[in-house]
């Protein structure tokens, strides 16, 4: 199995074993994320009752590689932002596909607007 992108909704998805999880579980191993949506996953976990530890004991054995958020990824994000004016996009999910683009790997996400985005250069999945 190749490397793939999930953003922090998939992610969250396999942690509580929500729908879809089961299709994320073939995936460990090969999953890459961007440092940003890390910091989704960790701050919306973080608002429940867990602690930092607990959260990273969660999250961080999940993750093959973590990306950085680097000037490069910025600026891509930047461009997605503008050409999907409208789209109504969180930052996360804008970096999210940015970086699928600049890896040329499938993004895998449990939020169904992935697949109403009309990206040519880029193969979103919802779970």
């Amino acid at each position: 199995m190749s490397k793939v992108i999930l953003d922090a909704s998939a992610l969250l998805a396999l942690i509580k074993n929500e729908s879809g999880a089961s299709t994320l579980e073939d995936m460990l191993g090969q999953i890459v994320m961007s440092t940003l949506s890390l910091t989704e996953a960790a701050t919306i976990l973080l608002q429940s009752d867990m602690t930092l530890q607990e959260c990273e004991d969660c999250l961080l054995p999940l993750i093959s590689q973590l990306i950085p958020f680097d000037t490069s990824h910025a600026l891509l994000t930047a461009i997605l932002t503008k050409q999907l004016k409208g789209k109504d996009l969180p930052l996360e999910a804008r970096a999210c596909l940015a970086l699928g683009m600049k890896m040329n790997l499938p993004i895998y996400t449990a939020k169904q607007r992935g697949a109403e985005l009309e990206l040519t250069n880029v193969d979103i999945r919802c779970i």
